[in-house]
This record gives C-alpha cells, structure tokens and sequence, in this order.
C-alpha cells in the first residue's frame, strides 16, 4: 500500500472529528447550528445562574463549564441527562462528542429555557403564575406573573410593569 499526502487544512479538518470535551472546535464546527443553539443555551444559562460562560459567545459545545452548568439545569428541571459515550446508539457513532451533555428530551429543555422549539412558540413556565413568551417578536421579551404583564429588552431580564396602551397590545397580541 502506498502513501498519501493531505494537506494541512485536511489534517485540520480530520482531527477536528476526534475533538473531546474541553477541547477547542474547528472554525467550521464553531459556524453550525449546532454552535448557535449551543450560543442560545449558555446565554440562558448566563442569565439564569448569574454567570459568565465562554460558550456564550463561542458557542463551543465542548466547554467543560458549559456541560457541567447544562447538566445542572437538566437535573434541577427533572429533565433527563444524557452524557454522550462512542457507540452509545444517541450520539455520533465517531465517539466525536464523547461527554458531551445532552438529552433526549430536546423540546422539554428547549421550553424549560423558554428557547424555540421548531414548529411552537416559546412560552416558558418559570412557576405555577408566571409565564415568559420570548418569541413574540425580535426586540422585547414577555412575562405574564401573578396576573400582571411585563416586558424587558430581549434577553435583559429587566422586567418592566406594562401600563397604558403597551398593556393592551401585550393583551391582545401576546400568547401566553
């Protein structure tokens, strides 16, 4: 059998298949979808434990901070946590997401994060009276809480009492 020659972006690119936890992505691998839910998810994250996490803005999935806080939340919601092991039959048959955090209930994370599940708008239910839409539109969160509408700059988490005629216009064009 003879030799081959790759070059190096083709080294680069074949070892970012066996990347782990903790390790750094690829730039292709940090420009997918997978990268700009993971982005989503640590904001939240972010936001929710009164944290900063890398991955917030490099939407690495492989951030050791970001899986252990990604688990503790699952855990905390009654969400299943799935850690990612090669051959497992879940994830990649390459073993290139091995301890990667993960579950099988998506669309049960996505809503606990009040984050769009594809096909449903997002309403998240924080407790029995409070209600958060995040979808409604692209500059303004929602929250319905103790029967009592607020608003907040997307993402913010800055809740303002609606009056007037903002109230009716959440009334009436908001899904809760």
């Amino acid at each position: 059998m003879g030799k081959f020659i790759i070059t190096e972006d083709e080294k680069k690119h074949i070892m970012g298949l066996y990347e782990r936890i903790g390790d750094k992505l690829t730039s292709l691998n940090l420009s997918s979808l997978k990268s700009m839910s993971t982005k989503e998810e640590a904001k939240f994250l972010n936001s929710y434990y009164k944290i900063n996490l890398d991955a917030a803005t490099t939407g690495s999935w492989t951030d050791k901070d970001y899986n252990e806080n990604l688990k503790k939340f699952m855990e905390e919601k009654g969400i299943s946590v799935w850690i990612c092991k090669k051959g497992d039959g879940y994830c990649s048959d390459g073993g290139d997401d091995e301890g990667e955090v993960t579950t099988k209930e998506i669309v049960k994370l996505k809503q606990a994060m009040g984050l769009p599940v594809k096909g449903q708008p997002v309403v998240s239910q924080t407790n029995g009276q409070e209600k958060i839409n995040t979808t409604n539109d692209k500059s303004y969160d929602y929250k319905l809480s103790d029967g009592k509408y607020y608003y907040t700059a997307k993402g913010q988490n800055k809740w303002v009492e609606a009056t007037g005629k903002g109230l009716e216009s959440i009334k009436t064009k908001v899904k809760f």
